[in-house]
């Protein structure tokens, strides 16, 4: 069933905070846990902010003292009349001076907190400080161009062309002067959601990689399509988050900016815009809360419907074989079915929202004109600061209401971080069962008791067992007697209910399922799967005669070259990929290693054949298996019984 809004709110904050993390504190690696990190990063983002407003009033200020030099005042005063007052109030009030001093301490203090960050990491607080140093110059540009806007007005009222050609020049100007600022702005911040991805989804997939947290979240079903988390729902909350971060930002940029612009016309103007903006949000607020739970639904119901289309394409022979079209028809019919009522109820309450949103638009651009009549028809008020007036409180009308225009995008970070939040939690869980396994040169077990997956009975009960250097052990008894799920125990996947083991390192042990995992990639990435990392290269002539060893001679012509790709599990049989499974075992040669039915699709020449080139290798074998074949390449058998029986017998 979809997550309610509700149950998502719970992972927000610790998923948030996650996700802030990835990009702007170190790796835990590196001292990444606790408050300090948390409140270390908020006084560098502080830091930043007050270097990015600092550098940005000083840079604007000396750009207009630079206009003045160039210009002169008379022509200063014809294209920019607006900038009098600015630059008369930047040199009066000693803005400059307040200016550098903000930025003199902001840039210690970032130098300070930002001391032995790794060189990426300060890269990224240094380009979140200059766009957001970007975002008050874009402010400072936008007052200008409603200042101009208002200029350009009261020169068509005076109806003076010097005025007004000298003005609209002015702004072409500033226009083109600004355009890197508009780019720069636009793509860096685009950049910087893209290195925020990158962070994010290597530090997830790590995660996810780490301790076979993958395999358990598959085996428990708690977690449903960790895929989509990882590359759908990190990509949607990154890009949701970046732009609203930014936006935000610009928003209380603007409505600094715009209420002092604001102020200097009319306060009745600002008390007036307060009270309309909050009734007006207030409103539209109690239709958005209902949109944001159904869009919340809807990203879960439509990961449903991915997934359906996920395994049909997974399992595509199989349901082929079982002539199952018609109940995978049924079943993909009922999910999308439930995508199509939910998305109905999106849309209609998206359609209340937008009409909602566009008559309190309509009512809220006569407002400033209503205010202002009766100053502007006096003569106390003239057509420019009226036209300023309009456009100022339109700007402050859109900060204020900031957080309701963006309920959609807000709605869908919420889901994705939710669901971002249950995977980290997930992938961070550990399951409770035996300590860490001791390592030693033989296998050893002491009372190892092994319980049902299902959680119904014991399978193995007090399991006493050597095997040393060498030796082949054959584990047998009927289906679901435990053998697959001692293997798994042996292998650390999953934990025994109980006794003591002693293994060889895992770097000693190789497993063949009865189905080898084929990786997408070239024949030599087949070949190479299993090698640890920095065990070297190898040679294609050494990949050449594993494959030869293992009975492949007709795949290797077939695939001259081992760079061939294709879809590996489709073209080889079952046969030829059980001996790939052998050729990666000969490559690597383990000191144990354990068949789970790795030789059920061979005929029993091949099976005798690669039996003794492990015999050969002396490696330790532990086979499990119906086949009486078997018996003669193993030196004891393990018989099972389900019920937590066993005997260890002579082959």
């Amino acid at each position: 069933m979809a997550p309610t809004l509700n149950a998502g709110f719970a992972h927000l904050p610790g998923a948030f905070r996650s996700l802030a993390a990835d990009v702007l504190l170190p790796p835990a690696s590196e001292g990444a846990h606790g408050r300090r990190p948390l409140l270390r990063g908020a006084t560098l983002l502080a830091a930043s902010a007050a270097l990015a407003l600092g550098g940005a009033v000083l840079l604007t200020g000396s750009a207009c003292q630079l206009l003045t030099a160039l210009l002169g005042p008379t022509r200063l005063d014809q294209a920019f009349p607006y900038l009098r007052d600015a630059l008369h109030n930047y040199e009066i009030q000693h803005q400059g001076t307040i200016a550098l001093a903000v930025a003199g301490v902001a840039l210690a203090a970032w130098l300070a907190l930002a001391q032995g960050m790794a060189a990426g990491l300060r890269r990224r607080w240094l380009a979140l400080t200059l766009l957001l140093a970007l975002l008050v110059l874009a402010t400072a540009v936008d007052v200008a161009f409603t200042e101009g806007n208002g200029a350009v007005m009261e020169a068509l009222n005076v109806r003076s062309a010097p005025r007004f050609w000298g003005t609209a020049v002015g702004l072409i100007a500033i226009y083109l002067v600004t355009l890197p600022v508009q780019f720069l702005n636009t793509y860096g911040q685009e950049r910087f959601s893209l290195a925020w991805r990158d962070r994010t989804t290597n530090v997830l997939s790590e995660a996810y990689l780490t301790g076979h947290a993958y395999l358990r979240l598959e085996a428990s079903g708690a977690i449903d399509n960790p895929d989509q988390r990882i590359a759908d729902d990190v990509q949607r909350a990154v890009v949701s988050s970046t732009s609203l971060f930014f936006g935000f930002c610009a928003s209380l940029l603007a409505l600094a900016a715009y209420v002092l612009v604001l102020f200097g016309i009319s306060g009745t103007l600002v008390l007036t815009l307060v009270i309309a903006t909050v009734a007006g949000n207030a409103v539209i607020l109690r239709l958005v809360r209902r949109l944001a739970s159904l869009t919340f639904r809807q990203q879960a119901l439509e990961a449903d419907f991915r997934f359906a289309l996920m395994h049909l394409r997974r399992h595509a022979e199989s349901i082929a074989f079982l002539r199952g079209e018609p109940w995978e028809r049924n079943g993909l019919g009922r999910r999308f079915g439930k995508v199509l009522v939910n998305l109905e109820r999106v849309i209609r309450w998206r359609a209340f929202v937008g009409q909602g949103s566009g008559l309190y638009g309509f009512l809220m651009q006569f407002v400033p004109y209503l205010v202002l009549s009766g100053a502007y028809f006096s003569g106390r008020v003239s057509l420019g600061q009226l036209t300023v007036a309009s456009i100022a409180f339109s700007q402050v009308q859109a900060a204020l209401s900031f957080l309701v225009d963006r309920a959609d995008d807000f709605s869908g970070l919420f889901a994705s971080l939710h669901r971002i939040g249950e995977l980290r939690t997930a992938t961070g869980a550990r399951p409770a069962g035996t300590p860490a396994t001791p390592v030693g040169p033989a296998l050893q077990l002491q009372g190892l008791t092994v319980a049902n997956p299902g959680g119904d009975g014991l399978l193995v009960r007090d399991l006493d067992l050597q095997l040393g250097a060498g030796e082949r052990l054959l584990i047998s008894g009927p289906s679901g007697c435990g053998k697959t799920s001692l293997l798994r125990v042996l292998c650390g996947l999953v934990p025994a209910a109980g006794g003591r083991m002693v293994a060889p390192g895992a770097a000693e042990w190789l497993v063949l399922p009865q189905k080898p995992y084929l990786a997408l990639g070239s024949l030599r990435d087949q070949l190479l799967y299993t090698l640890p990392p920095g065990a070297g290269a190898v040679g294609d002539e050494e990949l050449r005669r594993a494959l030869i060893q293992a009975r492949l001679e007709p795949l290797l012509r077939r695939y001259p070259d081992l760079e061939a790709e294709t879809d590996w599990e489709q073209v080889l049989s079952g046969g030829e990929q059980q001996r790939l499974g052998f050729a990666r075992l000969l490559l690597r040669r383990p000191a144990f290693v354990m068949l789970d039915e790795a030789t059920s699709a061979l005929d029993l020449a091949t099976e005798a054949h690669l039996y003794g080139l492990l015999r050969q290798a002396r490696m330790a074998v532990i086979s499990v298996g119906h086949r009486p074949s078997l018996t003669a390449f193993h030196e004891r058998v393990l018989r099972l019984d389900g019920r937590g029986g066993w005997s260890l017998e002579a082959c």
